[in-house]
């Protein structure tokens, strides 16, 4: 049944949709900043973005019928690029035991450690080798013993890519706290973790010297044994020594705008990767031109690229957004101290 399935998606003869960025962006600019801060839960009790919801941008009947088998077709060429000047690097993380080595290093996808006032902070914890039925391209066997006893671990939202359930239960050994949003709590507990704060858009928490503020971010929840909407999603800012934003999964929308007025951000780690095809990756995923206007919209000192180098779920190559951006930085020499461009195992300190 799957096998004919697969094929049957595989010979689908529908053409890939046309899109228009500019038509996009100039939507995107024309959204209501103040919707940022409006309710976000329906009758249903489902969660939504207010500025503009998901719910109301379904594709049209010859895009989806495109888009059933999108997956399962063969990728377009890509131009020839050097991948192995931007392939991972090994990192055996030692340093992440000294609690002076105040740090950003960046594992892969949209997992980061962050090392700050003597903390360590985790991003999206995605160090087994498949998500769901997708399996990692690079696959990078860690070490946890690596990782100090009771870290902070910031999720994003339940998508099997950012919620990695053999990374929480391992890092529950650590007695690591979990900070989440709304509805994920009950996930979290079940898996043995002994404190779990929930966090609705724009709350804050303090925990020992860092400050978390969950912030909104333009997605969308799913996760089997769960309805669509059923738990929250967004980016996190976390203040101490220094201000550093982690955008979680998200497409460009005007939140960026919003929080580059209302805070001074030193260094921020946003999505660049899983955006082809646009059609359909638009809405939740940033592209690398994406990448850097948001990098600007923010007011980042340094912006930091991520959501790529270790497992497909999108077009473009593996690594094929960090020799966008680097492309980009020859071109725009202007953004060299601005953008920091690091592979899949790189750090720079703070």
């Amino acid at each position: 049944m799957i096998a004919a399935i697969v094929a049957a998606c595989a010979s689908d003869p529908a053409p890939v949709p046309e899109f228009d960025d500019a038509a996009w962006i100039a939507e995107v600019k024309a959204t209501d900043t103040a919707k940022l801060y409006a309710p976000h839960v329906d009758e249903e009790g489902l969660y939504y973005n207010p500025w503009m919801p998901r719910s109301e941008r379904p594709p049209p009947p010859e895009e989806s019928r495109s888009g059933g088998g999108w997956f399962f077709r063969k990728k377009p060429q890509y131009p020839p690029f050097p991948e192995e000047d931007y392939a991972w690097q090994e990192n055996d993380y030692s340093y992440l035991m000294d609690k002076t080595f105040d740090s950003i290093s960046f594992a892969g996808h949209a997992s980061t450690f962050i090392k700050m006032n003597g903390e360590t902070v985790i991003s999206d914890p995605f160090f087994s080798n498949r998500a769901l039925i997708l399996s990692k391209d690079v696959k990078i066997k860690f070490d946890y013993s690596k990782v100090p006893e009771k870290p902070v671990v910031i999720i994003s939202h339940n998508h099997y890519d950012h919620l990695d359930k053999e990374s929480v239960k391992a890092l529950v050994k650590k007695d690591a706290v979990f900070i989440v949003p709304m509805g994920m709590k009950k996930y979290f507990t079940q898996l043995k973790a002994k404190e779990v704060y929930e966090l609705d858009w724009w709350q804050s928490l303090k925990l020992g010297p860092l400050t978390y503020t969950f912030l909104p971010a333009q997605h969308w929840s799913y996760r089997l044994g769960y309805k669509n909407g059923t738990t929250l999603w967004g980016g996190w800012l976390i203040q101490g020594s220094k201000t550093v934003y982690f955008s979680g999964d998200t497409g460009y929308f005007r939140g960026f705008e919003e929080f580059g007025s209302k805070y001074e951000i030193d260094y921020a780690l946003i999505g660049a990767g899983a955006y082809d095809p646009r059609w359909m990756m638009h809405y939740q995923h940033l592209n690398p031109r994406e990448f850097v206007m948001a990098a600007d919209d923010i007011k980042a000192k340094t912006a930091i690229p991520m959501h790529f180098g270790v497992i497909s779920l999108s077009n473009e190559p593996l690594v094929y957004p960090l020799y966008e951006l680097d492309e980009f930085i020859k071109e725009n020499p202007g953004y060299a101290e601005r953008i920091k461009l690091l592979r899949v195992g790189e750090y720079i300190r703070m």
